[in-house]
């Protein structure tokens, strides 16, 4: 949480650095403000470890391993505001936040069940089990502020022997640079019943707070009553990682195995995404948009790959990172120019 004010006091300081030269001139042409809100259907793809995290105690083949936990479709959301400016100068503020990212699998045995060795060889509690379930959850959260340089193209009808020249059109490329910030938030456990002994867990959380300078391009073309955009921007961030893990302990006995420990680390990653998205106007102000878009996060470290199995002092303080979270999906919202 603390990482999120300071992106958001960051954001604000940044915005109103951004806002102050352009408003400050007193400029005689108007300029356009603009306005767009867009909920998010994302389908996520992971790129965690492939390995085992429950196994079959009497075969040792995986019961459940990190390839089993699939992410249905999630919700979010992506608000823009920002102004075309005069002299082909603007501005522009957003936030994007994809909330409810959940993964389960579980599965049954015959007291069979256990955590990847050697730990489950330590902590009697942690093997032995009927059933056994891995819950991972995630959510990001990020900002971005950047300055616009734009071009535009007025085209107007001309009656001539080709049919598209007879159709009057405004084009508009918007050059972007700015700052942007990502974080991800991120739990797992894996949690197993044994008969008559209750549930025995072992949790970890993960974060990775990716900070850079981003540049981009989004071109627009209206014609009557439609409009079709389409943008794409790419930030080289630094990322700052973290991981904690909740203590081990035996269920049986209530012997503490393993203290809380977490560890902390930086790396260098990115933030990518590409969207395009056809808009209807419904009247001199409203519009309404649909499209598709795509977010590609790098350098980030996953929640499942923070488990670690081993059992010497320096089990649970390091991170794994370098991983990549990639989401894609469709777009539904409204658009505002005044």
């Amino acid at each position: 949480m603390r990482a999120i004010a300071r992106a958001t006091v960051a954001v604000v300081v940044i915005g109103t650095a951004l806002v102050a030269p352009l408003s400050a001139g007193g400029r005689a042409q108007a300029t356009e403000p603009y306005a767009v809100v867009d909920a998010l259907f994302l389908q996520r793809d992971n790129d965690t470890n492939e390995r085992a995290l429950v196994l079959d105690g009497d075969t040792q083949q995986p019961a459940i391993g990190t390839s089993d936990l699939r992410f249905p479709v999630a919700g979010g959301v992506r608000a823009f505001v920002g102004r075309h400016g005069c002299g082909e100068r603007g501005w522009e503020l957003g936030y994007l936040g994809i909330y409810g990212m959940s993964a389960d699998a579980s599965t049954t045995g015959a007291g069979n069940l256990e955590i990847a060795p050697p730990l489950s060889t330590k902590v009697a509690s942690l093997s032995g089990a009927s059933l056994a379930r891995v819950s991972y959850g995630s959510f990001i959260n990020g900002a971005e502020a950047n300055l616009l340089t734009t071009s535009e193209h007025v085209h107007r009808p001309r009656m001539n022997g080709y049919e598209a020249d007879r159709v009057p059109h405004v084009a508009t490329i918007d050059w972007l640079a700015g700052f942007r910030w990502a974080g991800l938030e991120e739990q797992a456990t894996i949690a197993l019943t044994t008969p008559g002994s209750g549930v025995s867990q072992y949790g970890v959380r993960s974060t990775s707070n990716l900070f850079g300078g981003q540049l981009g391009v989004r071109g627009r073309i209206e014609w009557d009553r439609w409009a079709l955009e389409g943008q794409g921007k790419a930030a080289l961030a630094g990322v700052a990682l973290s991981q904690s893990q909740a203590p081990v302990v035996d269920a049986f006995s209530g012997e503490r195995y393993r203290t809380a420990r977490g560890a902390s680390a930086a790396d260098v990653g990115g933030i990518f995404d590409w969207n395009v998205a056809v808009v209807r106007r419904i009247d001199d102000v409203w519009s309404i948009r649909a499209g598709y878009t795509m977010l590609w996060l790098t350098g980030v470290a996953l929640a499942p790959d923070q488990f670690d199995f081993s059992t010497d002092t320096l089990a649970g303080t390091t991170v794994v990172g370098e991983k990549t979270v990639w989401l894609q999906g469709a777009t539904l919202g409204l658009e505002a120019r005044w």
